[in-house]
C-alpha cells in the first residue's frame, strides 16, 4: 500500500507505505535506558532537593502527586514578555515563562499505566488547575502540558512526570489549527473535530470510548501507532471539564497506554487546546517514538508512516499482535 494522505483540516500530508510493515509486535525493541546518577529527586524523602513545592495531591496524609517549578527552567519570569524585530530579520526576545514539573507518583518505579483511574483523573485535575493559574500571569499567550516517557521521547529522569511550560508565544502548529478551524467553522458553520469525531465513531480507526471521550488512529497519522482521543461533545478548553469528565478522560488515556506498554513505546502526551478566548476542539495526542525521521522527512515536511492508522488501530483493539 502506497497512499497519500491528507490532515483532516490543515495541509500536513504523509506517506502510508505499508509494504515496510512490521508487524506490531517487531517494534518491541531494549530502548536506550536512562543512567541514574545519585539519589532520585522524585522519590519521598528528597522534597528538599527540588525548588519549593507549589502544590501536592495527598492521601492519607502522604503526597501521591507533588508540583514544583523545574530546577533547570526552559524559561524564566524574570525579564519581560516582549518580543522585538530589529531591520528586517532579526527577531528575538526572552524566553519568558513558567516551567513547571508534576511528579505522578510517589513510586520510582511505577509507570503512569499502571496508576489508577482515579489517580490519573487527580493528576488531570492538579494539571488543569496549574493551567488555570498559569494563564492569568501577565504575558502568558500558551501554557504547554505534556509528558514524555522513554529516553527517545525526551525524558532525562526515569521516575514519572509530566511537564508544563507557560510561555509568551503562540506555537504556529496551534495558530494553524485554530485558524483552520476558524475557517471551516466560517465556511461549514460547524466545528470539524465534532464532524471528524463523529465520522471516526463509526469507522475502521476506531479504538474504543465512553460517554465522554472517543479514541482513534488519526486518518493521517504522523507517527506509527498515533492515538489521539478526542471530547465527543465540544468543549475548547480542559479546564471546562467536570470530575465525570476527568474520570472518563483518564480511563481512556490508562486503557491506551496500556496497550502501548506492550510494545514498551517511548512515547509523548500532550495536551491540545487553545488559549484563553480561543476557539478549539480538546484532545490528547498519544505519539509513540520509534523512529528517527530521514533527510525526506526533514526535506519535505512530508512523513513516511509504515503501519496504516487502520492497523495500529487493529492492535489497540487487541486484534493483532
Amino acid at each position: 500500500m502506497h497512499e497519500l494522505r491528507k490532515d483532516y483540516i490543515f495541509d500536513r500530508w504523509v506517506i502510508v507505505n505499508t509494504e515496510r510493515a512490521k508487524r506490531p509486535r517487531d517494534f518491541i525493541k531494549k530502548h536506550q535506558k536512562i543512567v541514574e546518577h545519585g539519589s532520585c529527586p522524585f522519590c519521598p524523602g528528597n522534597e528538599k532537593t527540588t525548588p519549593p513545592e507549589i502544590d501536592r495531591v495527598e492521601e492519607k496524609g502522604k503526597w501521591i502527586l507533588r508540583n514544583f517549578e523545574n530546577k533547570f527552567p526552559a524559561v524564566t519570569i524574570e525579564a519581560s514578555p516582549k518580543v522585538k524585530t530589529k531591520g528586517t530579520y532579526f527577531t528575538s526576545g526572552n524566553a519568558f515563562g513558567k516551567h513547571e514539573v508534576i511528579v505522578e507518583t510517589p513510586s520510582h518505579s511505577t509507570q503512569f499505566h499502571d496508576l489508577s483511574i482515579e489517580h490519573i483523573a487527580k493528576y488531570l485535575q492538579l494539571m488543569f488547575k496549574r493551567r488555570n493559574a498559569l494563564y492569568k500571569v501577565p504575558g502568558i499567550k500558551f501554557v504547554a502540558m505534556f509528558k514524555n516517557h522513554g529516553l527517545e521521547a525526551g525524558t532525562s529522569l526515569v521516575h514519572e512526570h509530566s511537564q508544563i511550560i507557560a510561555y509568551n508565544k503562540l506555537p504556529k502548529n496551534v495558530d494553524r489549527e485554530i485558524k483552520a478551524i476558524a475557517a471551516h467553522r466560517k465556511k461549514h458553520r460547524k466545528c470539524p473535530y465534532c464532524e471528524v469525531t463523529k465520522l471516526e465513531r463509526k469507522g475502521p480507526r476506531r479504538i474504543s470510548e465512553n460517554g465522554t471521550f472517543l479514541v482513534f488512529t488519526p486518518y493521517a497519522s504522523i507517527f506509527e501507532f498515533e492515538a489521539g482521543i478526542f471530547s465527543k461533545q465540544h468543549f475548547d478548553s480542559f479546564s471546562d471539564l467536570k470530575e465525570k469528565h476527568l474520570l472518563e478522560l483518564a480511563e481512556l488515556i490508562k486503557k491506551t497506554l496500556s496497550r502501548l506498554a506492550v510494545l514498551n513505546a517511548p512515547y509523548n502526551m500532550y495536551f491540545h487546546e487553545a488559549p484563553v478566548g480561543k476557539k478549539h476542539h480538546i484532545h490528547v495526542k498519544i505519539v509513540p517514538r520509534f523512529i528517527t525521521w530521514g533527510g525526506f522527512e526533514h526535506c519535505t515536511g512530508c512523513i513516511i508512516n509504515t503501519v496504516s492508522p487502520e492497523q495500529a488501530a487493529e492492535f489497540f483493539r487487541g486484534e493483532s499482535e
